[in-house]
């Protein structure tokens, strides 16, 4: 799949999601953020790689509790943002760039994170492992990555068929369901009085432990740790809402 034709070019970069989503768990994500950096200190993980930013709300975090931060998104809509989230509180210490999680490339990181399911979205296993392989490729010898992804079992047990909720004035119809191990949600948006209607789409594959344990395992990494929520908790498969996977990219033998 190219970048010309995923469901997130427009989704991600629409002002719509923006406002869909603008109300997220901020105490949420402090709460992994503080576990983050109770387990790698920025003094011993000084720089990170915020793999899959989005408008930066993790990146701001970490960059708050005295980490180095590069925060990198596909989307120019969401790096906009995150440089002005960046700019408006003052926060120096992160820098935001526009780059496809598949090939964007630096100096490598003693720490990289993906989290909140920023991950899952390509269409085929190539391309989703391209993309852990492109963490690791952006991790130094020693180093860890942090993967924050949904718990697949617990996904399908839960899954909510259809909703409604108002966003600035429209209503948004909200369906989910499953198809090839994918959770699909589509959105449809309808503005009144005028009743246009614009739709959107959102894909993840369901993968599991074993999943990603293979693939780490492949590319010479071990999951030392799985948690099952930011509390920190360990994870069971059948009722933990997160897989937080903490992963080793293990030296090289001299």
């Amino acid at each position: 799949m190219t970048s010309s034709d995923a469901w997130f070019e427009s989704w991600f970069d629409s002002p719509l999601y923006e406002q869909l989503y603008a109300n997220r768990d901020d105490a949420e994500a402090a709460q992994l953020v503080g576990w983050i950096a109770g387990q790698f200190p920025p003094a011993m993980y000084p720089g990170v790689l915020d793999m899959g930013c989005g408008r930066g709300r993790h990146s701001l975090l970490l960059a708050g509790k005295g980490y180095r931060v590069t925060g990198v998104d596909l989307s120019p809509r969401a790096i906009k943002t995150a440089r002005l989230k960046a700019a408006e509180n003052n926060v120096a210490n992160v820098r935001f760039v526009t780059g496809d999680m598949r090939t964007w490339q630096d100096e490598p990181f003693a720490l990289v994170c993906n989290l909140f399911t920023s991950f899952g979205y390509l269409e085929n296993d190539d391309d989703n492992l391209r993309a852990i392989n492109n963490m690791n490729r952006n991790l130094k010898e020693g180093g860890f990555l942090v993967m924050d992804f949904l718990n697949p079992e617990a996904v399908r047990r839960s899954l909510v068929a259809e909703e409604t909720v108002t966003v600035v004035g429209m209503t948004c119809r909200i369906t989910r369901h499953i198809e090839n191990d994918t959770v699909v949600k589509s959105l449809s948006f309808m503005s009144a009085p005028e009743g246009k209607t614009m739709t959107f789409q959102e894909r993840v594959k369901l993968y599991g432990r074993e999943w990603f344990e293979t693939a780490f395992a492949d590319l010479g990494m071990t999951m030392q740790t799985i948690l099952g929520d930011y509390s920190g908790r360990a994870f069971d498969p059948r009722t933990s809402p997160r897989m937080v996977m903490v992963v080793c990219k293990e030296k090289a033998n001299p």
